[in-house]
């Protein structure tokens, strides 16, 4: 039975959690601290109209006012956790190369948001590495080199219907950064720890300990084998997760969701003006985007020729990064011709031949580079030679790609 009296103490010790007087909470709702009062007592109960800020303000739901909350006993600890919104198989995408953390924790993200619409047999979210490429584009991730861009997040989100807060760690107290993640997850969606260093990302869907303690799945820029976890059932604890520098990023409801043709129409349009750059950003010759990086890298290798280097110092990890980027901006083309209608199938199958060229070209010199170590100062020049060589073809036939990739959109 519905007691009156009950509901104004547990508002009135919820308020106080909240470390709200009286008259603050009345302010919050536009209406007089007499009529909080006369809630708190039992005397009267807020109108429905006003029930769903009051719930905003204290950080709660009406079920915590309305219905009594049983007694709890001292000491005890309690895991809170979502689950996935719909089954997930198995991953059974490529494990190499896999090495955007961002696009590999987004794929997570829909995953566990049951948004994946292709089902196996079992009735299963089909998990591979199809909504990698996507997003791999859709952030810019697969067009730069390195850490070359901020990739934006926003337009990935939008995908599944979400949009992304942040929320910088300086900028909050321990209480209200942990709180924060909390009330997030409460809400039904998962947050994400966006570390300043080099280290894990974290993709958390649950807290013990009042969020002390985050339960999560690490993704890591470089680690194949880490971004290739897509199970939710082998969630990890991190303790230590507010006590360093990070970013919190709170998924949250958009009010519009990207249709996924919007999405590749727009990442074309970005990552052809991002291959084309022939101008450098940065201060680093091998972080930045576009034809430019080829300069750049040329340049380095005939240096490092100059200088009489016994090795090549400029090679790792920027080959790899090289070409995972050529690959996933191929499959990406491939994606577009089945995702938009009325593209320029003629100018587009034109561009994915010249970086189905590059890829093979690739493959064919990083076992090359990777297992032969030059021995002598000679033997390191004419390995770069052949770096040289295949770094100007493989100018020419993206030049020839982007000719084609503007045709198409």
């Amino acid at each position: 039975m519905f007691d009156m009296k009950q509901a104004g103490m547990r508002m009135a010790a919820l308020r106080r959690e909240r470390g709200l007087t009286q008259g603050a909470l009345a302010a919050v709702l536009h209406v007089s601290p007499q009529a909080v009062s006369k809630w708190e007592n039992g005397h009267t109960m807020p109108e429905m109209s006003l029930l769903t800020a009051l719930c905003q303000a204290l950080g709660c739901t009406a079920d915590a006012i309305i219905y009594e909350r049983k007694a709890v006993r001292h000491g005890a600890r309690f895991e809170r956790l979502l689950l996935p919104a719909a089954p997930i198989a198995a991953f059974s995408g490529a494990k190499w190369p896999r090495s955007l953390s961002k696009a590999a924790l987004m794929s997570s993200v829909k995953l566990f948001m049951g948004l994946e619409e292709r089902r196996d047999a079992a009735g299963r979210q089909i998990n591979d590495d199809a909504e990698y490429v996507l997003q791999a584009a859709c952030t810019g991730i697969a067009f730069g080199y390195s850490w070359a861009r901020q990739a934006g997040e926003n337009e990935g989100w939008a995908l599944y219907g979400l949009r992304c807060e942040t929320h910088r760690r300086e900028d909050c107290t321990d209480g209200e950064f942990v709180q924060l993640a909390r009330e997030n997850i409460d809400s039904g969606y998962p947050v994400i720890v966006q570390p300043r260093a080099y280290e894990d990302t974290l993709l958390a869907v649950g807290y013990a300990d009042d969020g002390c303690v985050l339960k999560a799945l690490a993704f890591l820029d470089g680690d194949d084998e880490k971004n290739s976890v897509m199970s939710f059932e082998g969630l990890k604890g991190y303790p230590d997760w507010a006590a360093n520098e990070v970013d919190l990023l709170c998924l949250r409801p958009a009010e519009r969701r990207t249709t996924v043709e919007e999405a590749c129409h727009q990442a074309l349009r970005d990552g052809y003006e991002l291959l084309m750059n022939t101008v450098h950003h940065d201060e680093l010759p091998l972080v930045g985007y576009g034809l430019v990086i080829y300069d750049n890298w040329i340049r380095l290798l005939e240096e490092e020729s100059r200088a009489g280097l016994p090795g090549i110092a400029c090679m790792y990890p920027h080959i790899f990064i090289h070409y995972e980027g050529k690959l996933r901006t191929k499959q990406f083309l491939e994606y577009c011709g089945h995702a938009i209608p009325d593209i320029n199938q003629i100018a587009l199958r034109r561009a994915i031949i010249k970086y189905e060229e590059i890829v093979h070209l690739c493959e064919q010199m990083i076992p090359h580079l990777v297992t032969e170590k030059p021995a002598t100062i000679e033997a390191a020049n004419a390995q770069r030679q052949q770096f040289i060589a295949m770094l100007q073809r493989t100018r020419e036939l993206e030049s020839e790609a982007l000719a084609g990739w503007r045709f198409a959109i």
